[in-house]
């Protein structure tokens, strides 16, 4: 059993109807520097920031910044990191008033916002780095640069207005202007991604609480684990509760329905995969011991402590 899923139809964010309103967020590492990115879904506008080290604390304080420079954002969105799952964030999120939404673990699709903005400045970072040029010039010029499909920059689309770089611009391109039609012609862009993933995708089986699955491993060492769906969440989500008795979440993608009969949690400690920080506790496990651990009793054993609950097993 070690064939992926058949990929579903896409399904992507709404239009937002402002920019700053839903942002992308995600951390990376650059020739051994820490950086955290956060785009905005309405102008495509990348901020970056240089981390001092990777810790919740120092997240917050680099989001804070952004925040009193564009304002707080309704909707937040993140992968699973311990910095964003942390309670210390989620705290964050209560005072600052934004709700904080995190993708499926081991989907990174579900935040192909961020993960698309890391790559682009990754790139830019390096042939910067090639020619011998400030990076941080040709993360400026990025976003002074029209998009062909929406024929405004991101710099245009966050603050009605390009910004002044050493490239030359016309003084009329740096009064402010409002950019007309920007929602649907990001809609239309949408609507033509949409199609062309569509062709080869396919709608899987929505699953119920009790169906017996399959989990698709994140290690090339892993097996298809078996598991027990426990809810349904949003985003074609599920919480899923494996043999070790740890519940985790996992895309439908990488959920395959299975004919097979849920056994009883194990004896066993969690998968090294359940340990993740997916924001969901782990239940206890539960000890059934096997028959075969049973002996005749000797004058040695029938000396020791009678447990209170004597497991009983059926007669050969």
């Amino acid at each position: 059993m070690d064939m992926k899923q058949q990929k579903e139809p896409l399904q992507q964010h709404p239009v937002p109807p402002r920019p700053w309103v839903k942002l992308g967020v995600d951390l990376f590492e650059l020739d051994g520097q820490a950086f955290l990115i956060t785009v905005d879904y309405y102008s495509n506008f990348a901020e970056l920031d240089v981390l001092p080290k990777t810790t919740t604390g120092a997240v917050i304080r680099a989001l804070k910044a952004q925040f009193a420079r564009h304002g707080i954002p309704n909707l937040l969105i993140t992968d699973n990191d311990p910095q964003f799952v942390s309670a210390k964030f989620q705290e964050f999120a209560r005072q600052w008033e934004f709700e904080h939404r995190t993708s499926s673990p081991a989907y990174p699709q579900s935040n192909g916002k961020s993960e698309n903005a890391v790559k682009t400045v990754k790139r830019l970072i390096k042939c910067a780095k090639k020619a011998g040029s400030d990076p941080w010039l040709a993360i400026l010029d990025f976003r002074n640069t029209p998009t062909d499909s929406l024929g405004s920059s991101p710099a245009q689309r966050l603050f009605s207005r390009r910004t002044r770089s050493l490239l030359t611009t016309s003084p009329a391109l740096l009064k402010p202007s409002l950019v007309p039609e920007v929602s649907s012609r990001l809609a239309a862009v949408k609507a033509r991604q949409a199609a062309k993933y569509d062709r080869s995708a396919k709608a899987l089986l929505v699953l119920t609480p009790g169906d017996t699955v399959r989990i698709q491993p994140t290690r090339g060492y892993e097996v298809w684990r078996k598991a027990v769906v426990t809810a349904q969440l949003p985003n074609r989500s599920y919480e899923v509760r494996t043999q070790s008795g740890t519940i985790i979440r996992r895309n439908r993608r990488h959920l395959r329905k299975s004919t097979e009969v849920p056994q009883s949690p194990l004896l066993r400690p969690p998968d090294d995969d359940d340990e993740e920080n997916t924001g969901y506790p782990s239940s206890p496990v539960v000890f059934i011991p096997s028959p075969r651990a049973i002996v005749a009793p000797t004058a040695t054993t029938l000396s020791r402590r009678i447990p209170d609950v004597v497991p009983q097993f059926p007669s050969p």
